[in-house]
């Protein structure tokens, strides 16, 4: 452990799943040096999960502000020169972002995984990832500082669950924020049918867009409890925490259960489940992306390269009700 390093600047703007992970990788840095003070920039959906974190100042910057937006936080944070910095992200709207901050050490991804010009705004790279995932390459940053491995699950600030929740529950978040990667109505209407005949209630979560609340709708039945629309991140968070299990396709909601210690079934197709699958529960997982990955490019998985993704539209398509309801077998 260094101990040079008081002050750490972190920045991950988005996606829910993304933030998820860094905050797995946050914590381990705050039980490494527990007296580091730890500035967290992010994007004002995302600060409401980041600010769950205990004893993490949380700097919120909506892209709708462009280069103004950027100057304001430069301000903000005029007065201290972090020991460190760590770049999370590889877009070219973060990497503008982390020149507002004033550091010592800006550390980035290995240019074997980095994308958009990264390398031009940090002075140090990351270690090659020691694994697909993007946790990984997350780690593969922080391992400069010593920290190796995620803290999982997480010490979070939640609130209380919702007091209608039944005793034992499984989860089921039936929408994406990317529609294609839904997985079948049938599909689902088979899991629900499935877990209530064997006695296991279903509470669908989700956000409240017109989608999310039409399919939640066409998922209601007996044994079925919609929070669809209904609860803040944090009470997400808290509704996943008091899951038997959760199944969910690819997206937040899946990574925010195992934050907080939850199993997850995740369904996939269109990306690689050892990249973006759920960090703990990737035995757990159905997926038809090796099948259909090799199909669209003509080579194996392991020729293809790091984020590789399906394109067909239907691809949800071909994973099967048998499939799922065999792995809910082994794992409940």
């Amino acid at each position: 452990m260094d101990q040079t390093i008081r002050s750490i600047a972190v920045v991950r703007l988005s996606a829910i799943g993304d933030v998820c992970h860094a905050m797995a990788v946050v914590g381990a840095m705050q039980r490494q040096y527990p007296n580091a003070r730890i500035v967290w920039i992010t994007s004002p959906l995302e600060a409401n999960i980041v600010k769950l974190l205990p004893n993490v100042d949380v700097r919120v910057y909506n892209k709708k502000s462009g280069f103004k937006g950027m100057l304001a936080l430069r301000r903000e944070l005029a007065g201290e020169c972090f020991d460190v910095l760590l770049h999370l992200q590889w877009s070219l709207r973060a990497s503008l972002l982390t020149r507002m901050v004033k550091a010592v050490r800006r550390i980035g991804f290995h240019p074997s995984v980095s994308r958009e010009k990264q390398h031009w705004f940090v002075n140090e790279h990351g270690n090659k990832p020691n694994g697909a995932h993007v946790l990984d390459s997350f780690l593969s940053i922080t391992e400069k500082l010593g920290v190796t491995e995620p803290l999982l699950p997480l010490p979070l600030n939640l609130p209380a669950a919702p007091a209608t929740l039944p005793e034992s529950y499984v989860v089921l978040n039936p929408s994406a924020s990317k529609a294609e990667r839904n997985w079948t109505l049938e599909g689902y209407q088979g899991v629900i049918e499935y877990l209530v005949s064997n006695g296991k209630p279903v509470v669908l979560t989700g956000g409240g867009s017109a989608s999310e609340m039409a399919l939640a709708q066409s998922l209601v039945q007996d044994g079925v409890i919609s929070l669809v629309g209904q609860t803040s991140l944090p009470e997400m968070f808290s509704v996943l925490a008091g899951a038997q299990l959760v199944i969910s396709p690819d997206t937040g909601p899946a990574h925010m259960a195992t934050l907080v210690g939850t199993p997850v079934m995740g369904l996939y197709a269109h990306s690689n489940p050892r990249r973006t699958g759920p960090y703990k529960d990737l035995d757990k997982v159905v997926s038809v992306y090796d099948e259909l990955a090799e199909k669209e490019y003509g080579k194996p998985v392991e020729e293809l390269p790091w984020a590789s993704r399906v394109h067909d539209p239907s691809a949800m398509q071909a994973i099967t009700l048998e499939q799922v309801i065999a792995q809910m077998k082994a794992v409940i």
